[in-house]
């Protein structure tokens, strides 16, 4: 949450749809952050799919894969590749608009089309996002062996977005990518200009030339396109003037007023003027078919075809081929352009790879899933280039069945989530719904995925490139579908949140009832809607909801509906004026900062004071219908609203749908306190909750008596949304202990405060809560030291070092520790904490290896683990596994270089050693008795678990072990042997399991049916939430 750093228009966070997303740059999440909703009839209607696009030999129309070979761009498949850097179209034109006097022509850039925004004020016309637009001059000097100075004079208006989009003034030079500014222009004025710049001999273009360039750059949003800023175009230029002065010669004057009857402006030899049409160069089309591509991901590969955008100085001739500095396992040691290929340092990447175009194969179907297989590698170090994947859809109702005017494909937007996808290296399947991004009555469709240099927009600018992303085996599948479509971002959503007017807690820690009154809690947005330079943060007062009728001739029935039901603090319902549960109507159409409202995107609000205090939870859903004559179809979303109003459990409702308002204040023998304990899940939603809470409830600890939770939604969008953007600390003050958990983000943990980049203020929350002295913080995740101390400036890496106390040595441990990606864990022998359990293990192996931190402590810090050697012998290495450091003399903080959902149980334990419980719980629980956290109820087992059960026999075992397996219900279930680095060496199980005892044999043989070396292997078990792994030992 602090490394982003937003330039132009990134950091324009506001209000639209999902499908349009008007003056809105994107936004970086790590996996899918979009949700769906759906009808309770969507599963069995889903189950009747056509296949669209498939692979090789699976009947599907269209083909998904490159098995075939061949090339892109005119071969069989139909694929097509775009260079979005490479325009072919021009906006420049002879116009007399926004003159004075009608007969007064000028080169004026924008386009006419575009309606007018606001007809009081705006007129029709204007200029649109990702232009880049030119009219140059080229003058032949008399003397090619001296210099020539160049001085251009001009009138020019212009009309941009200021500090974002510009009209500039350039030279192109020889042997130079790219363009040489002279001066640029942003805002709205009129200016005289006069300015140049000398060529020396070698600088003429091709030996002879000067070359002068006016261009107009706009970025991604905000413009007349979407109506964000409305203009009366970018720029017009009238009156040039160009003069080329040499030693010893008679200078050369081109003056051009545009005013020639029968003149034209138009492309060099085609233009009656001196000034012509231009277009600039663009970076490279890049995207090539490859086989036999290397990966870093341990777990899988893929050697069949793929497309890549790997410059290989071939592929787009030219360039020179970039070349890997740290991840060399590209093509020759060739990675995607990180220097802006044929346009120069200044431009980045974007190519898109595009499907052909598909006939839509059932008109009474509307719900389309698309899907491809995507290799990925982009960690967002600090010396990453910040190369993102993307993919788009479009569609058109070609014969106007819907009655809303016949649609051409090529004249309809694409539209996305607008997001761009960074994490790995891994392959993952990505799986998008877009039913609601389909228009209505469509015919035919379209998809794309894309390779997106866009780092440079968040701060990232270094060339410690890859050869990702890699795309294959592309998916189309349609279905019936039942209601409207309903989607949006996690970070569109309500948030967690704490009272607008900060909870005051006395010496005692108690709150005076006096003031519970004024301890309103917003229902707020997760994501910050104002600029960087606003220096606020400003989440949405309302969340946003997409419901598209994509049923042919479909109108939606009614106004969508939120339905709520509040747990409602009983201490405060002297000051309730909102009731507890019912149905509101949605506001209307969400309007952006533009004014235009989106017919398509819906907001859903409730009262800012009167509704929500100090220690409700509110579960909620959202309702809507569409119609076709008498037919009306409903949606919800979510799809599943099962456990709606039960607030029995942290994980009774969709965590998405429960907002917590805190902190919870209740009664204890006359005093107003709040729990001993607050639990910061900073990785919401994205895996680990029933860890964390099976091992809190495993230890008696109850949700709103012993502690609370608080969600940070969409926590890899650094959004503003963390603990510090919603509380400066005060109202943490009630809290003596915070349970942190960062999961495997690498990035965005803990904000610092900077507007540019997250502007919500983590650290400062969490200095602000220790301040207060005698508190313990519990922290964990993967990559959380290396975060604060690389990406989070001198705050994060004061943090790491100074209350953590700890030094980031690496954020990979693995080759420091042999290369094991699921090391066993002991506890240091006498330390400060860890007594009854001695050991577990970290498990970071496949499906996808975790990176966990290796790092050391600091003078004065404990090592409370270590990791062990690959057979188990402690003393190896000086890493440590867990540490506590005290704080400012009073403050325990405890932290764990892995999150706490990969601590696994140690397989060679004793069960008589673990009284029932996990690893995870008897973890936590020895920390509890250290830093003296009291549950409130006696610890279990948690009910069940112990029905979930593998083993093997014999262990050690040549040539052939017998793995049993217990299973509570029938259930898919996997069972997979991996070796003592995390690779997988076979599946033995991935189906339906029955219900009951069964067993496996494994013979010793990897997947390729070859038989593996003597050692140590693991086996993991999963079924649902239920993991184990076992070690066991193959001796020839």
């Amino acid at each position: 949450m602090k490394k982003f750093t937003m330039f132009a228009a990134l950091a324009l966070a506001m209000v639209f749809a999902l499908s349009a997303f008007a003056g809105e740059m994107p936004y970086v999440t790590k996996g899918n952050s979009t949700l769906h909703g759906g009808s309770a009839n969507f599963a069995k209607a889903a189950g009747d799919t056509i296949d669209v696009m498939g692979p090789t030999g699976s009947g599907a129309a269209y083909i998904g894969d490159f098995e075939s070979g061949g090339a892109l761009n005119g071969g069989a498949s139909g694929w097509t590749t775009e260079d979005v850097t490479q325009p072919t179209v021009t906006h420049f034109q002879l116009s007399n608009y926004n003159q004075t006097v009608a007969s007064n022509l000028a080169a004026w850039c924008g386009d006419i089309s575009f309606p007018s925004c606001d007809d009081s004020l705006d007129p029709a016309g204007g200029y649109g996002n990702s232009w880049h637009d030119l009219i140059s001059c080229r003058i032949t000097v008399a003397d090619p062996g001296s210099s020539a100075s160049v001085n251009v004079t001009a009138t020019l208006q212009h009309d941009t977005e200021p500090g974002y989009d510009y009209t500039r003034l350039s030279a192109k030079i020889q042997g130079n990518l790219g363009y040489t500014d002279i001066q640029s222009w942003d805002g709205a004025g009129t200016v005289a200009v006069n300015n140049g710049l000398t060529y020396l001999p070698a600088e003429l273009v091709g030996g002879t030339d000067v070359y002068m360039v006016f261009r107009v750059q706009s970025d991604g949003g905000w413009s007349d396109a979407d109506c964000s800023w409305p203009t009366a175009g970018a720029c017009q230029v009238d009156d040039i003037t160009v003069t080329v002065t040499q030693a010893g010669q008679t200078d050369i004057v081109s003056f051009t007023d545009f005013q020639d009857v029968g003149g034209v402006l138009d492309v060099e030899g085609l233009s009656t003027f001196d000034w012509f049409i231009d277009f600039p160069d663009g970076v490279g089309d890049f995207a090539k078919i490859w086989d036999n591509l290397e990966d870093a991901d341990p777990c899988n590969t893929n050697y069949s075809n793929q497309v890549a955008f790997i410059d290989d100085g071939l592929v787009v001739p030219g360039t020179g081929g970039t070349t890997c500095i740290n991840w060399c396992y590209g093509p020759a040691g060739y990675i995607v352009n990180t220097t802006g290929g044929l346009a120069g340092p200044a431009s980045h990447i974007y190519v898109w790879l595009n499907s052909p175009v598909m006939t839509w194969p059932n008109a009474s179907y509307d719900g389309m899933l698309y899907s491809f297989d995507a290799y990925r590698h982009e960690d967002l170090s600090v010396d990453a280039p910040g190369i993102f994947y993307t993919w788009s859809v479009r569609s058109a109702d070609t014969d106007d069945s819907a009655g809303n005017g016949a649609q051409v494909l090529s004249e309809q937007p694409w539209l996305d989530r607008n997001f761009v996808y960074f994490g790995g290296p891994d392959y993952l399947r990505v799986t998008n719904d877009v039913t609601d991004l389909m228009n209505a009555g469509r015919d035919v469709i379209q998809v794309q995925t894309g390779c997106y240099e866009l780092g440079w927009a968040f701060g990232y600018t270094g060339n410690d490139g890859y050869p990702a992303p890699y795309f294959d085996n592309f998916a189309v599948k349609v279905f019936p579908y039942v209601g409207p479509g309903v989607s949006t971002r996690e970070i569109d959503l309500a948030n967690d949140n704490f009272p607008e007017n900060e909870v005051s807690f006395d010496i005692n820690q108690e709150v005076n009832p006096a003031t519970f009154g004024g301890l309103h809690v917003r229902f707020d947005m997760a994501r910050n809607i104002s600029l960087a330079a606003h220096l606020r943060n400003d989440p949405g007062d309302s969340m946003v909801i997409d419901i598209v009728p994509v049923r042919s001739g479909a109108t939606l029935a009614g106004t969508p509906e939120f339905h709520y039901s509040i747990n409602a603090n009983p201490e405060f319902n002297a000051y309730r004026t909102f009731p507890t549960s019912g149905m509101i109507p949605a506001l209307g159409p969400a309007v952006g900062a533009s004014g235009i409202a989106d017919p398509d995107a819906w907001a859903f609000d409730i009262p800012d004071t009167g509704a929500l205090f100090p220690g409700d939870v509110l579960h909620w859903y959202v309702r809507a219908g569409d119609q076709v004559g008498a037919d009306i179809q409903y949606a919800t979303f979510p799809a599943d609203i099962s456990g709606f109003g039960d607030f029995s459990g942290p994980l009774s409702y969709n965590s998405t749908m429960t907002i917590h308002a805190l902190p919870t204040i209740s009664d204890d023998g006359g005093a107003k306190k709040a729990p001993q304990t607050l639990f910061w899940n900073d990785f919401a939603n994205r895996g680990g909750e029933a860890e964390w809470y099976a091992a809190l409830g495993q230890l008696g600890m109850g949700l709103g008596s012993d502690y609370d939770i608080y969600y940070t939604n969409g926590p890899s969008s650094s959004v503003g949304n963390g603990i510090g953007g919603r509380t400066s600390g005060l109202s943490l003050e009630g809290y003596n202990n915070m349970l942190y958990t960062a999961g495997d983000l690498g990035t965005t943990t803990l904000s610092n405060g900077d507007y540019a980049a997250d502007a919500g203020n983590d650290i400062g929350a969490v200095l602000a809560w220790l301040g207060t002295g005698n508190k313990n913080l519990v922290m964990t995740g993967d990559d959380l030291v290396s975060d604060l101390a690389i990406n989070a400036g001198a705050a994060g890496l004061a943090f790491s070092e100074d209350v953590m106390g700890v030094n980031a040595f690496a954020q990979d441990a693995r080759s420091f520790i042999n290369n094991q990606t699921t090391p066993l864990v002991v506890t240091i022998a006498g330390n400060s904490v860890f007594s009854n359990i001695s050991s577990w293990i970290a498990y970071g192996g496949c499906f996808g290896i975790n990176t966990f931190d290796a790092v050391t402590t600091r003078a004065g810090a404990e090592r409370l683990a270590e990791f062990t050697d690959p057979n188990g012998g402690a003393g190896a290495y000086s890493f440590s596994a867990a540490t506590l450091n005290v704080y400012n003399t009073t403050n325990n903080v405890i932290s764990f270089p892995y999150d706490f959902m990969f601590i696994y149980d140690n397989p060679d334990e004793s069960p008589a050693n673990t009284t029932g419980l996990s690893a995870r719980a008897r973890v936590l629980s020895d920390i509890f008795d250290a830093i003296g956290i009291v549950p409130g109820s006696t610890p279990t087992p948690v009910p069940g678990a112990e029905k979930f059960a593998v083993s093997n026999y014999p262990n050690p075992f040549n040539p052939a072990t017998k793995i049993s397996y217990t299973m509570p219900k029938a259930g898919h279930m996997t069972l997979k042997v991996y070796n003592v680095r995390g690779q997988l060496v076979k599946t033995l199980i991935d189906g339906q399991v029955a219900a009951g005892t069964d067993f496996v044999m494994w013979d010793g043989t990897n997947n390729q049916g070859s038989n593996v070396a003597s050692g140590v292997y693991f086996y993991e078990a999963r079924s649902g939430n239920n993991v184990q792994v076992n070690k066991m030992a193959l001796v020839k």
